[in-house]
């Protein structure tokens, strides 16, 4: 995975998420509200996602009320996924340790 900058970063720790990255490819391209989150399995980075809507305009939520989302950006295999994950989280630990405690 090419390097990648952040271009900021909102600490917001609440459960498992520790907070969002703004990130820039060397490409230019440029993806908002990537959640860095931490937990049993360790550290990793997810793409934004939206909270699903049903007809109605409401917001759906699963069985312990907690509301579902969808993803914006998707990966073709679990290994870019992972991949582009690490790449984050590297970039963010370089950028801003501190975020890790």
């Amino acid at each position: 995975m090419p390097d990648l900058k952040i271009l900021d970063w909102r600490p917001v720790p609440k459960g498992a998420l520790i907070g969002f990255a703004k990130i820039e490819f060397p490409s230019g391209m440029i993806i908002s509200d990537v959640c860095v989150l931490s937990g049993d399995k360790g550290t990793w980075a997810s793409p934004p996602s939206k909270p699903m809507i049903d007809r109605d305009g409401h917001v759906l939520r699963d069985d312990k009320q907690k509301i579902r989302y969808s993803p914006i950006i998707e990966f073709s295999s679990r290994e870019i996924r992972n991949k582009w994950s690490n790449a984050v989280i590297d970039a963010l630990r370089a950028e801003h340790p501190e975020a890790f405690g």
